[in-house]
């Protein structure tokens, strides 16, 4: 998972050291190989990947492969980036989002992943904002625990409602059949390792990175 000292990885690449940043990431874990980023809509949408930097460019909020050498990726700025790891080899990312989340894109990941491999699976959730700044509005957070639950409600500092991004992220999950999960506790909006939306109206971002390499388990950055 980057961080603002990695510098900013949005894909629009407006200080021209995209590469350059992705590279210092993966190392020799990503080879010469291209990323497979995608055009993040807060949908449902998951690609498969076959080959490296594959699908690049997509418009789709989650990417699948058993390959390795694939490296895939997902940007994000308060939303949760999410990898999901299946013991028999194979690997998702997922930019979770409250839409996406809501709709079920972590389920449809976890299904496209046990298409692929098979087996049970893992999550790894990343630093994403959490309810002590993430005010919501009430139509929207009834929909959101109509769907997930009332453990997706919370509250910010200031006592006004708010949404419970990795609870909701966990329930998710767990429809999904994932209950191995492990969780970055930072908050996105208070820690200043990282970027936010939210607090900064910023477009940078920050990337959850995973590969696959030959006889290892999975990387994740």
């Amino acid at each position: 998972m980057s961080e603002i000292a990695d510098g900013d990885l949005a894909v629009a690449d407006p200080d021209g050291l995209l590469e350059e940043r992705r590279c210092s990431l993966t190392g020799a874990k990503g080879g010469d190989s291209g990323w497979t980023w995608l055009k993040q809509t807060h949908g449902v949408s998951v690609v498969t990947v076959v080959e490296p930097g594959g699908a690049a460019g997509s418009e789709a909020d989650g990417a699948v492969t058993g390959q390795p050498g694939c490296v895939l990726s997902v940007q994000v700025a308060d939303c949760a980036p999410v990898a999901l790891i299946a013991d028999k080899g194979g690997l998702a990312v997922v930019h979770a989002g409250w839409r996406g989340v809501a709709a079920g894109v972590l389920e449809k990941a976890s299904e496209a992943l046990r298409g692929l491999t098979g087996g049970p699976q893992r999550a790894l959730v990343g630093p994403c904002i959490h309810p002590c700044c993430y005010e919501f509005g009430g139509d929207d957070l009834a929909g959101v625990a109509r769907d997930l639950g009332r453990e997706v409600e919370g509250v910010t500092r200031s006592g006004s409602p708010a949404l419970d991004l990795p609870a909701a992220v966990v329930a998710s999950l767990e429809r999904a059949g994932v209950s191995d999960f492990e969780i970055d506790g930072a908050c996105t909006s208070c820690d200043d390792r990282y970027w936010s939306y939210r607090a900064t109206g910023s477009g940078r971002r920050q990337a959850m990175v995973a590969v696959l390499t030959e006889g290892t388990s999975p990387d994740v950055a």
